[in-house]
């Protein structure tokens, strides 16, 4: 009976033992200590307050990662405004002296930068356009493939062929009246109404904390709307393109013109300056915010490694010495056996 009973005592010790292999060696192969949260005992509350924390960490870097992607891509678009802006505004300074041919050539430059300057308005960014506001989905300046020949145009060419020797305030006020009237503004519906006072676009970098960075194409950082950089740009290259080269000898009438024309596209070029500098010091706090998301993400993954992941070299090891027992524990069953059977023999 007590070698039956030492048999005995040996199979329940090895099925324990094999229970322990199996876990071992999953441990080895994943390096998880189990598979669901209750393997881990006391410390599954914990696993699961680290997972929701790492969660929220890994969403708020993700939404700082699209938005950095969407304000490099209209902070580009703004370096290029400015850098037409001035050039167009040193041009027609230039051309206040330089007669009939500069006027020419004034407004075949300025055609050219009117056609480029409403394309880059209607830029988009993962599909979405990065200047109309909330409204993505639809161009913030709706005829900027015909804005050259469109309502805005002709109505300030309208404006401008009016010029003589002693009316320039008039007609810049005139081309002023253009810009923003219904029926020949450059900007879309949307931009003239809803959009008019809608907040900026804002991306939430931690838990109440959110970070402006959305630029519409025409109101300024003041959320001006009239006067704004993109409708006195769009507006001045229109004047310029609408001049030919017999204003040029109208005196005054031409020097005040241009005069008024440079100082808002100067206007203009001031504000996409500080679009930039706005929009650059969003870009620096999301980017602080995403760094420290991503320092965080490395001691919550490290806390969750020491709680739900295991020492690979203590669990080799283990899973080795309890292989080593098993088989020991299977040959003094052997021997028991053996024995026994010799014993009933005689």
């Amino acid at each position: 009976m007590s070698s039956i009973s030492t048999v005995a005592g040996l199979a329940t010790d090895q099925a324990l033992l094999r229970g322990r292999i199996d876990t071992l060696s999953r441990q080895v192969a994943t390096g998880q200590r189990g598979t669901v949260h209750g393997a881990l005992g006391a410390e599954a509350r914990r696993a699961i307050d680290l997972r929701g924390e790492i969660g929220r960490r890994e969403a708020y870097g993700n939404a700082a990662d699209r938005a950095l992607a969407r304000s490099g891509a209209a902070a580009t678009v703004l370096a290029r405004l400015h850098d037409l802006t001035a050039g167009v505004s040193a041009e027609a300074k230039r051309a206040k002296t330089l007669g009939a041919l500069a006027a020419e050539t004034l407004a075949q430059s300025a055609r050219a930068a009117l056609d480029e300057a409403a394309a880059l308005l209607n830029t988009r960014h993962a599909g979405e356009y990065l200047f109309g506001g909330s409204d993505v989905a639809a161009p913030p300046v709706p005829g900027a493939a015909t804005i050259a020949s469109g309502p805005l145009a002709a109505a300030i060419a309208a404006a401008v062929g009016t010029l003589d020797a002693s009316n320039a305030t008039a007609v810049l006020a005139d081309t002023a009246t253009a810009a923003s009237d219904p029926a020949s503004t450059p900007f879309s519906a949307f931009l003239e109404a809803e959009g008019a006072t809608e907040a900026r676009r804002a991306v939430q970098v931690a838990e109440g904390e959110r970070v402006a960075l959305g630029v519409f194409a025409h109101r300024d950082q003041a959320d001006a709307v009239a006067g704004s950089w993109g409708r006195e740009l769009l507006r001045g290259l229109a004047t310029l393109a609408a001049l030919t080269p017999a204003q040029a000898a109208l005196g005054t009438g031409w020097t005040g013109l241009l005069d008024g024309v440079a100082a808002g596209l100067d206007g203009a070029a001031q504000g996409l300056a500080a679009e930039q500098g706005t929009l650059g010091a969003a870009e620096q706090r999301i980017e602080a915010a995403r760094e420290r998301h991503a320092d965080t993400l490395v001691a919550l993954r490290a806390q969750l490694g020491a709680v739900e992941e295991v020492d690979l070299a203590a669990a080799s090891a283990e899973l080795r010495q309890v292989q080593s027992r098993l088989e020991a524990s299977y040959e003094v069953t052997g021997m028991i056996s053996r024995l026994s059977l010799a014993a009933l023999l005689r």
